[in-house]
Parts: C-alpha cells; sequence; structure tokens
C-alpha cells in the first residue's frame, strides 16, 4: 500500500497534493515508516507515536482523530483510517512494476551514433525513420543501415537500455 500524507496549510486545511509518501505490505508497515520519518520520533512504541499523532493533529490542525486499537497492527490501521477519513492522507494507486528486461547489444559504432542523436535533442527517439535520416546525414551509413535492419532490436533497446558491444577484428 501507499499512503500520501498530506501537510495542511497554518489554518489545518489539507494541501491537496502535498505531502509525503509511505509505503508497506500493511498498515503496521505504513506507520512504521511514517514513525521513522518524524522529527522526535524518540516515541519508542507504535502506541506512543499514534498518541504524538493524535495531539498534534489536534494541536496544530484542529482535527480531533478517533482511533482505537488494543494491538499495533489494529492501532496503524485505525490509524491510517481516521487520517483517510479526514483528507490527511490519500491512498495512492500503485503501479505494477515491469521487472526491467536486459540491455539490447549492438555494436558499440552504432550506440555511439544512437547515443549522440539522443544527447543532440533533434528528435524523439522513437521516430527510427528520424534517427535513421539523421544518421545518414551526419555520414553514418553504416549505422543507419543497422537502425533500418533491426528494427525490433532498436526498438526493445529504447526500453530496455542498449548494451554497447565492441567488434572483434580478424587477425
Amino acid at each position: 500500500m501507499k499512503i500520501l500524507l498530506r501537510n495542511t496549510s497554518l489554518d489545518g486545511k489539507p494541501l491537496e497534493g502535498d505531502g509525503e509518501v509511505f509505503t508497506g505490505e500493511r498498515p503496521l508497515d505504513v506507520v512504521m515508516a511514517m514513525k521513522g520519518a518524524a522529527l522526535f520520533s524518540d516515541h519508542g512504541s507504535v502506541t506512543g507515536y499514534v498518541d504524538m499523532v493524535l495531539r498534534n493533529a489536534k494541536m496544530l490542525a484542529g482535527i480531533e482523530l478517533t482511533v482505537s486499537g488494543d494491538t499495533p497492527e489494529a492501532l496503524a490501521e485505525s490509524l491510517l483510517a481516521a487520517l483517510l477519513e479526514n483528507g490527511l492522507a490519500e491512498v495512492l494507486e500503485e503501479k505494477p512494476v515491469a521487472p526491467p528486461g536486459r540491455p539490447v547489444p549492438i555494436p558499440e559504432k552504432v550506440f555511439r551514433v544512437i547515443d549522440s542523436i539522443r544527447r543532440s535533442g533533434i528528435t524523439n527517439m522513437l521516430d527510427r525513420p528520424m534517427v535513421e535520416r539523421l544518421a545518414r546525414e551526419m555520414g553514418f551509413e553504416d549505422e543507419a543501415a543497422w537502425i533500418e535492419t533491426n528494427k525490433k532490436q532498436y526498438a526493445e533497446g529504447l526500453f530496455r537500455g542498449f548494451l554497447p558491444v565492441r567488434e572483434r577484428r580478424g587477425r
């Protein structure tokens, strides 16, 4: 779970989209992350930390949060629910992260040309025909031919990265 803990204005109003993000598998993990990031977090227990949050919400924002629970897990769940209910926190959507693939091996000379065009900012690198044309205009015929011939490798390399491979020379 991913929670945005909102900052508040001086009059206690939650600031939209402004705050700090905390993540964890369970509510207790999120609250422990919050506790770890808190200034003066010398509260040894979850109960001590929750009490501090309740006092600060009332004193600084004028918001009285109602929290209950006999265990640290129940307290954490109740605290997050109260923060969400009062607009002091927001659940953020977690997008699944695709595992990164391995970089695509390409000839070192081709990599240098592609990287030079990328760094110039002249074109969007997804516009493969334009990258190919620019390589030709720069006098790199062999490299442009590689880009034209290896469309799939080029596209995969844009998303996974390129691994420049030095070509072996004959003896």
